[in-house]
């Protein structure tokens, strides 16, 4: 690593003071994308750290350098989420639900299941982020329908080992367990310290931690980020293998097999590295990152065609141009991304605003860092923590809020995490030390502070399985129809109807179609009519109640 002048503390707190403008401007301008004790804890933590630094605390404590276990690293990350998997009762979002039935699918060999043979019992089995082609003739003769989740299916193969075991979470494990061992590696090639610093540091953020809670694609993208950029810095040593290029265009791949907007970037943020400087690989380098991200583009090319007849038509913009929402001339504005730039701007930097770091303004240590250090990479990690979040503010969805961070900014999380590293090599030991312990220490609490949004959350998801225990085994429990579009809507986000094939050794969850002939017939091509029915009643709170019915 090269070395650079002493940074001052004035410095850092410019740092710090710049990082903290967007949380600060979104809280003024009422942007709806904090919880209200957000930005005051993350002030509190910045408080915190200051105050650490600013003392002239006992010669040990400024000579002294954090070293903790591996083995303790991997419990602080793995433990809590574990728990907290096994422990769940719903997913958060409605696209972790896909990714569960897209892994559900692979594990049995299948891209896609057979539709149900009637709008009626279509509807009671419609799920959200689920596209449903429906039976159509056509000139050769009569074609099946099908449905499939929207999504990339690299996240599905992802969640297919756990998935084959029966607990998924293991998937999301093993993606963390990898986040850790690639960041040490990183932190080596870097000369970060002590080899638990920077996996540490990952460990104890609570929006690692809080994404680790879930299924979301992201969970399985940075990893692959991580590995990338390690392989670019190999790539840009000399003599280095020829397998460091391959591996960083993998890495692109895999990225783009998950999130494809995401691979693209990444790709694209990867070539300051291979070009810039004299460390730069340039031909060779381009060449053998190229190589290694043909076997994904083809694969994804494949599903595309798998499913929707087309190479480059993806069932992601099949499903927004049947679902929306869509803009003024027709266009689904979910794939071409025509959000309200500026806010979504604000939205993603507000976020990373009280979140990196576990403190408000951290996010200004890790791009100054990355940028301070640009001659390591090239500038290619500065390029990718950038363009996730001004991409992303393109886009008409912001993220889920309950993670805490920008969600789709995720997998620039460990690069920044080394870009304040890299800045705080170059700081007075005594700022170095306290702004890290400050972070370890309240990062978990921050983590923990959150976990009620989440639970409330799936809370409300679940409250038709919890009510569902007390039918009786076999049984059939309707979601009910709404007359007013906009509570059906909520409801058809909250809630998700079970999978056929049916046990009658289970309470089955169907949706309730508009009228009781359209419900009748529904139970009928489902195999459903002989069991005792009734329908869910939501109350004011996160529960229901049942109550028996008959359908005539």
């Amino acid at each position: 690593m090269e070395t650079k002048a002493p940074l001052r503390p004035r410095f850092i707190l410019l740092a710090l003071g710049l990082g903290a403008v967007p949380g600060l401007a979104s809280a003024a301008l009422g942007q709806d994308i904090l919880q209200p004790w957000d930005l005051g804890l993350s002030a509190v933590i910045l408080l915190a750290a200051l105050l650490l630094a600013s003392n002239r605390l006992s010669p040990a404590f400024q000579a002294a350098e954090i070293r903790i276990p591996f083995f303790l690293v991997f419990i602080i990350a793995l433990v809590p989420t574990a728990f907290l998997d096994l422990v769940s009762i719903a997913t958060v979002t409605n696209d972790e639900r896909a990714y569960l039935m897209q892994a559900e699918l692979f594990t049995d060999g299948e891209l896609s299941e057979p539709l149900a043979s009637s709008p009626a019992s279509a509807w009671a089995l419609n799920r959200r982020q689920v596209l449903e082609i429906p039976p159509r003739k056509t000139a050769e003769g009569f074609q099946a329908g099908k449905r499939y989740p929207k999504y990339s299916p690299g996240t599905g193969l992802g969640l297919v080992p756990g998935t084959f075991l029966g607990w998924p979470w293991l998937s999301v494990a093993l993606m963390a367990v990898f986040d850790l061992l690639l960041l040490a590696a990183i932190g080596k090639k870097l000369s970060l310290g002590h080899r638990t610093l920077a996996p540490l540091l990952l460990a104890t953020s609570p929006f690692f931690l809080l994404v680790h809670t879930s299924f979301q694609s992201e969970v399985f993208t940075l990893p692959a980020a991580l590995l990338g950029w390690l392989a670019l810095l190999h790539t840009r040593s000399p003599h280095a293998s020829k397998v460091w290029p391959l591996l960083l265009g993998a890495s692109a791949g895999w990225i783009f097999l998950c999130r494809p907007l995401t691979g693209v970037l990444f790709a694209f943020a990867a070539l300051p590295g291979l070009w810039v400087g004299p460390q730069a690989s340039k031909l060779r380098g381009t060449a053998g990152a190229i190589l290694g991200g043909l076997p994904f583009l083809a694969l994804a090319l494949a599903y595309n065609v798998a499913q929707t007849g087309d190479f480059f038509l993806s069932p992601y913009e099949v499903y927004a141009e049947i679902h929306g929402p869509w803009n003024a001339d027709g266009t689904p504005r979910d794939v071409y991304g025509n959000g309200d730039v500026w806010g979504g701007l604000l939205r993603q930097m507000g976020r990373w605003s009280v979140t990196f770091f576990s403190m408000l303004g951290g996010i200004g240590l890790g791009l100054w860092g990355l940028w301070r250090h640009r001659r390591v990479d090239g500038g290619s990690g500065f390029s990718f923590a950038l363009l996730l979040p001004v991409a992303y503010a393109f886009h008409w969805y912001p993220g889920h809020w309950g993670y805490l961070g920008p969600l789709y900014a995720f997998e620039s999380l460990g690069v920044l995490l080394v870009g304040a590293l890299l800045l705080l090599a170059d700081a007075p030991p005594v700022w170095r030390r306290s702004l890290i312990l400050t972070s370890v220490s309240f990062g978990l609490i921050f983590f923990n502070l959150r976990l009620p949004a989440l639970t409330m959350q799936q809370m409300h998801r679940s409250a038709p399985e919890r009510a569902a225990k007390v039918a009786e085994t076999g049984s059939v429990v309707l979601l009910p129809w709404v007359n007013q579009p906009a509570l059906r809507e909520k409801g058809v986000k909250l809630s998700t109807p079970d999978r056929p094939p049916f046990s009658d050794q289970r309470v089955v969850i169907i949706r309730e179609n508009p009228t009781p002939e359209a419900t009748r017939k529904a139970l009928v091509e489902l195999g459903l009519q002989d069991r005792k029915v009734y329908r869910f009643v939501p109350d004011s709170t996160s529960s229901g109640s049942l109550t028996e019915i008959d359908i005539p």
